[in-house]
Parts: C-alpha cells; structure tokens; sequence
C-alpha cells in the first residue's frame, strides 16, 4: 500500500474530507488531493508526522511501503508459553494470573482502539 492509499483510507476512516484534513495540517485541500492521488512524492516530514499523530500510526506506518505482516512458518504455531517467555523474558516464574492480567490489558487496549 503506498503512502497515498494509507493517507486516503486512514482519512476517510476517520470520517474526515480533504479539506477538514488540510486545515488540520495546515495546507489547502488541493494538497492533500494532490498526496492522496500520489501526485506528490516529496510531502514535508513534518506533514508526515503531524499526518500520523491525527490518525494515531507511527510516522514509519505512512512512509513504509512494504508489508509488515510477519508470514508464519509451518510448525511454528506461538504457544501460550512463548508469549509469556517474550513478555516476561523467560528468567522468572509466570504465573496464570500474571499472564490472564496482560489478556485483560489487550484485550482493553483493543476495545479502546475500536471506540476511536
């Protein structure tokens, strides 16, 4: 996805136009038509940050043209037990409860990432 489509799709999946996106930015709307069409390959960085704080994405989420979505590997299915070693760094005793309590917190920070 290049840095034109997220820009569109992350503005209209906030419900704004392209002029509500400028006047936030600072630009007219022609300019954010312009990086929206791909016409623009050279927006200033600061736009780019400004851009990812008002949709909530690292900077490196727009400018990023690749796919980052990791390809799992036949046989390489995460237990319960390797997320705990990555969290928790494998070097002392997890309890259930302590890995129920980081379930909880996802499972809030997903629900809060859905009422934005």
């Amino acid at each position: 996805m290049t840095i034109a489509e997220k820009i569109k799709a992350l503005r209209k999946q906030s419900g704004m136009t392209q002029t509500e996106l400028g006047e936030l930015l600072g630009v007219k709307k022609n300019a954010v038509s312009k990086w929206e069409c791909g016409r623009v390959e050279d927006i200033p960085a600061g736009k780019i940050k400004h851009m990812a704080q008002i949709f909530r994405v690292p900077p490196s989420y727009l400018i990023d043209n690749e796919a980052r979505k990791p390809v799992p590997r036949p046989g390489s299915e995460v237990t319960d037990e390797d997320i705990k070693f990555a969290l928790f760094g494998g070097d002392q005793v997890i309890t259930d409860e302590m890995y129920d309590e980081v379930k909880l917190f996802a499972a809030f920070v997903k629900s809060r990432a859905k009422q934005d």
